[in-house]
């Protein structure tokens, strides 16, 4: 008799748990995650928005599971697909996405590839004491699961990272359509209360299928891609990329980046990323100065406010590629930002700016792609050819905005007088 558990899902229901998946949410790496937010601060803004990436996790292995019985999977395929379910988010730092140019910065990878690391057993989230205490209560980590299954972590780390010889692997965990979107979609639905990001996942499962080793939607299945294109590209705009939230993430990531250049603190370049939100925030509140004050804005939500902005329009690629160049990189933002403040005469860390668009070219890249394979007969047609809506949405910029200047409210008028004349 197979031992199994079965976990009460606000979003799918029931999920059955054992084997492998059940084996592998019980390391600290997956543990981990139960005090990682979903949404960083969108709570700010959505008050129901305190979920995890631990339940996330648990839906997109559920997710994993359907689909594998649909397209037939082998016995290795799905643990492999299960294994990377599980563990596709173990190298998040803290608030998610919050501070993921700090590890762009400091460590020169992001998430993903803090990820794959843990997964081959180069490195750890977790310091060496930690790491002590797991050994002393023989406590299993993510590498003895994997071993233990028989599965290589270097497939799972390929898979994640878009580099596995079997393409059509690799996209149902991260691609055009994936598994990983439709629970998050659906599970920040319901959290924020926020229906835009509603999908047809039944109709969605049931018409994914894999055709010359690549993961394609059958064409009966278009009007169900259409609906998962609009709600991504409608929560982008409406929760992920909402300005006030944009504005706590990034008060949040000014004061760490102080805690870091200031050094000799409990927050250095060493364990930021490794640190779960409430740790980071207790450990930024013993801070002070700047960053005990973003904590105690944050806790009671005062904010700083707008005093330049620029409005969303369509992109030209000569323009995109200006930006990036301008924009792109922690460095190179906070360069500038510091420069308005100075110029303002305005204390540095009270001026802080945001280029969103920078964020999806470069982290986010799935939004603009919306070329999804459509089996018609024998052949894949790009959705495009069919489907007006992928062209309309291929166009769409997810924020409202193309760029903001924020500011603690008593400056607010020192800013407007500089804001201009340094971006231009």
């Amino acid at each position: 008799m197979v031992y199994e558990k079965i976990i009460h899902d606000p979003v799918h229901g029931g999920i059955r748990l054992s084997g492998l998946v059940l084996d592998l949410i019980d390391t600290p790496e997956v543990q981990r995650l139960r005090s990682i937010r979903q949404l960083g601060l969108a709570n700010l803004v959505f008050p129901g928005a305190n979920h995890t990436r631990f339940e996330h996790t648990l839906g997109v292995a559920y997710l994993v599971e359907r689909l594998g019985r649909e397209l037939k999977l082998s016995k290795k395929e799905l643990n492999l697909l299960l294994a990377a379910a599980v563990l596709h988010d173990i190298g998040h730092a803290p608030y998610s996405h919050t501070l993921e140019y700090l590890m762009t910065d400091y460590l020169k990878k992001d998430h993903m590839e803090l990820t794959g690391d843990i997964i081959l057993g180069k490195t750890s989230i977790y310091g060496e004491d930690e790491l002590k205490k797991f050994n002393m209560l023989h406590v299993p980590s993510v590498v003895d699961v994997l071993a233990k299954y028989r599965i290589p972590p270097n497939e799972v780390a390929q898979l994640l990272l878009g580099k596995h010889r079997k393409p059509y692997l690799g996209q149902i965990i991260h691609g055009e359509i994936d598994v990983d979107q439709l629970d998050y979609l659906l599970r920040d639905a319901h959290f924020t209360g926020v229906a835009l990001g509603m999908v047809d996942t039944d109709r969605l499962l049931q018409t994914l299928t894999v055709y010359n080793g690549r993961l394609a939607i059958a064409s009966k299945g278009i009007e169900a891609v259409e609906g998962l294109l609009t709600a991504r590209a409608l929560m982008y705009t409406s929760v992920y990329y909402h300005h006030t939230v944009r504005i706590a993430e990034l008060m949040l990531a000014n004061a760490v980046e102080f805690a870091i250049e200031q050094g000799g603190g409990r927050i250095n370049k060493d364990n930021f990323y490794r640190l779960t939100d409430s740790e980071l925030l207790e450990r930024l509140n013993e801070i002070r100065g700047y960053p005990h004050e973003i904590v105690t804005r944050l806790r009671y939500r005062q904010l700083f406010k707008t005093a330049y902005v620029e409005e969303r329009r369509e992109l030209s690629p000569a323009e995109k590629k200006r930006i990036l160049k301008k924009y792109s990189g922690w460095g190179r933002v906070h360069e500038l930002q510091n420069k308005i403040a100075d110029k303002a005469g305005v204390p540095r860390g009270y001026v802080i700016l945001d280029v969103p668009v920078v964020d999806i070219l470069i982290s986010e890249p799935r939004l603009e792609k919306v070329e999804v394979p459509v089996l018609v007969g024998k052949k894949l047609v790009e959705l495009s050819e069919l489907s007006p809506i992928a062209s309309a949405l291929k166009k769409r910029q997810a924020p409202r905005y193309q760029l903001r200047i924020v500011a603690a409210p008593k400056y607010i008028n020192k800013i407007k007088k500089v804001a201009k004349k340094i971006l231009h």
